[in-house]
């Protein structure tokens, strides 16, 4: 952290530590109400899926992520931080709640044996 002038400016690796923390703190907080909104996330995450992930996802211009037997915080952090070729979504892209309720929906497609562990 660096201070200039009475302004706080945080350094790159403090701003992503601080990003992933964040992140993970809300997949912890979803996961506590994830036996009461099961059946509509569940959908909600399959629609959203299919409708915009899919286009790259199904297509062959990113890597498949259906039976990738990944925890839902990968997807979280993925989505949200980018990588690679894969553009970060903002909260004006995806909000968090669909974006949890796609990440459950990934890490709950059955185990592919052809695919690796690598998003």
């Amino acid at each position: 952290m660096t201070i200039r002038r009475g302004v706080t400016v945080l350094k790159p690796t403090t701003t992503r530590a601080v990003a992933l923390a964040t992140l993970a703190l809300l997949w912890i907080g979803h996961t506590t109400t994830a036996v009461a909104q099961e059946p509509a996330n569940v959908g909600k995450g399959q629609q959203y899926f299919d409708k915009v992930c899919a286009k790259c996802h199904e297509t062959g211009v990113g890597p498949v992520l259906k039976g990738r037997d990944l925890p839902e915080a990968t997807y979280i952090i993925i989505a949200r931080l980018g990588r690679n070729a894969m553009p970060a979504f903002r909260i004006t892209d995806i909000d968090d709640d669909t974006l949890v309720a796609v990440a459950r929906y990934l890490a709950g497609t059955p185990k592919n044996p052809d695919q690796g562990a690598t998003p």
